[in-house]
């Protein structure tokens, strides 16, 4: 018997709650920037991955990294009984540095900076995640904290373990 929309759901979801927990442990343990923003990235995705399967289906999502701009005001309205306009324009602007995070989004969106991959800046040299500052992204940021609360919402309603 073939996984259901709520078994790709809840798969989903878990794995999001567990990208979530392995960020909070390097943010304890004062990991590397870089580190914590890939695992917020991947939490992220998983999170609305499940938003967008448990509304319309596993094949509704493809191999792709570019969903968090896009469904992330979906999951705040969805999830928050009142969002102000200027919080979804906030969560937008977050949503889109976070997704810009993965070092290949998809349709054609792409930004040298990621937190995978060392490259070559435009000076030529090499930048390396690791040592790199991200100052776009302050992942201490009370806006980021609480993006990253709706995230631990949505991934614990879609689990169903919360």
């Amino acid at each position: 018997m073939a996984a259901t929309k709520t078994d790709w759901t809840r798969g989903y979801a878990r794995q999001a709650l567990s990208d979530l927990r392995a960020r909070e442990a390097l943010v304890q343990s004062n990991a590397e920037k870089c580190h914590r923003l890939h695992y917020l990235q991947m939490a992220a995705e998983k999170a609305c991955k499940a938003h967008l399967i448990a509304a319309s289906g596993h094949e509704s999502v493809k191999k792709s990294h570019a969903y968090i701009e896009k469904t992330l005001p979906l999951l705040a309205r969805h999830f928050y009984s009142e969002v102000a306009e200027w919080e979804i324009k906030q969560i937008k602007w977050f949503a889109r540095e976070i997704q810009l995070l993965a070092p290949a989004c998809g349709e054609g969106e792409y930004r040298e900076d990621n937190s995978e991959y060392p490259w070559e800046d435009a000076k030529g040299e090499i930048c390396i995640p690791c040592e790199y500052k991200f100052p776009h992204l302050d992942d201490g940021n009370r806006a980021i904290v609480r993006l990253i609360r709706l995230i631990q919402i949505a991934a614990r309603s879609y689990s169903q373990d919360g």
